[in-house]
């Protein structure tokens, strides 16, 4: 049932799950296959290198590491200055980053079997990109960038760019906490009725739920599947209804509205839970909680009272804007949220970066 109350839901099988641990599931329809890792400092990066290989494992995903050498904007300078061309100049840069980028694989993955290392130069929300068309990859891990003394809870450029643009599901971690999967909120809205494209937002909804579960381990605790709700008609009911107690008219309305939303979310985790085996179905922590108010205010204060590790959401409403974030809605919700993001676009997004 649908979880309605201000206290965190627990349910009975997250009470199990810290008594007993859970195994490992099975990759289940959404869950990563082809991982990509996004290392743009070498030296930093081991410790991340090796929580990715780990959780990897966990999952059955394959993973690659991938490094981006941004070009310095002066480079015909800088390649006439030391009297070599320009061409050579970046088979150097890319070289010496791909040293000490399998220097810093090799040190965080000692004689065990390695992800593969990748290089590319030029501008790295572009070659992020266009590498994950390239190879298929259907989810990309990277570390947030600081944003140079702002908000630590502001996203810098390249990862705007690729929460935007990147047609595979974004990981951003942020930089002062671990690679978890603990607790999980899945946000999903389940109002198709208000949706310009209907068709869009429940494959999204689903997508968004098929990966929580898909990159979950035997470490998951919860997976709180929220959705944020209003009756925006309550006061306009009270003012104009012709029954004789306003006030019950209006409480009348705000039930009806609940419950619809209500057994949308509910339908969602079933249907969610019915795809996959029936023993992970069983044991998974998944929970449902619908929480009325303003979803940019409700979702980052859920993230702060449930302790959550990883926000799921997705960052494009409609299939034909691309780029187009829900309202500027997701935007809001991701910047004001004080823990690593996992983002997903719905089925039939387009990028806007060509190969």
């Amino acid at each position: 049932m649908t979880d309605t109350t201000d206290e965190p839901p627990v349910s009975a099988s997250a009470s199990l799950s810290a008594s007993a641990p859970r195994s490992a599931p099975a990759p289940g329809p959404g869950a990563p296959r082809h991982a990509l890792l996004v290392c743009r400092h070498g030296e930093t990066d081991r410790a991340m290198i090796r929580r990715a290989v780990d959780w990897a494992t966990a999952v059955g995903a394959s993973l690659s590491v991938l490094g981006v050498r941004d070009l310095p904007g002066d480079l015909d300078r800088i390649a006439r200055s030391t009297g070599s061309g320009r061409v050579d100049l970046e088979n150097r840069l890319l070289a010496d980053h791909r040293a000490t980028l399998e220097a810093a694989v090799a040190e965080a993955v000692p004689g065990e079997a390695r992800p593969d290392v990748h290089v590319r130069v030029g501008k790295p929300f572009l070659e992020i990109i266009r590498h994950v068309q390239a190879q298929g990859h259907d989810l990309v891990i990277k570390t947030a960038d600081d944003t140079g003394g702002l908000s630590r809870y502001l996203f810098a450029s390249t990862d705007q760019h690729l929460l935007r643009k990147c047609p595979a599901a974004v990981w951003l971690q942020r930089r002062d906490q671990p690679l978890s999967v603990r607790r999980l909120l899945v946000a999903v809205d389940v109002d198709e009725a208000m949706a310009s494209e209907p068709d869009t937002l429940a494959g999204l909804n689903r997508r968004l739920l098929d990966l929580a579960v898909g990159i979950t381990d035997a470490t998951t605790e919860a997976i709180h599947v929220v959705h944020v709700w209003d009756a925006p008609g309550e006061g306009l009911v009270r003012l104009w209804t012709n029954a004789p107690d306003p006030d019950r008219a209006a409480e009348a309305y705000v039930s009806e509205v609940q419950g619809a939303h209500g057994r949308a979310l509910d339908q969602l985790v079933a249907d969610a839970r019915a795809g996959l085996p029936t023993e992970q179905a069983a044991s998974l922590p998944l929970t449902a909680r619908l929480e009325r108010g303003v979803v940019r205010q409700a979702l980052p204060a859920l993230v702060d009272s449930l302790s959550v590790d990883l926000l799921v959401m997705g960052t494009v409403a409609r299939t034909g804007v691309p780029g187009l974030l829900i309202g500027n809605t997701a935007e809001d919700i991701l910047n004001a949220t004080d823990c690593s993001v996992l983002t997903a676009k719905p089925p039939g997004f387009v990028s806007p970066i060509g190969v």
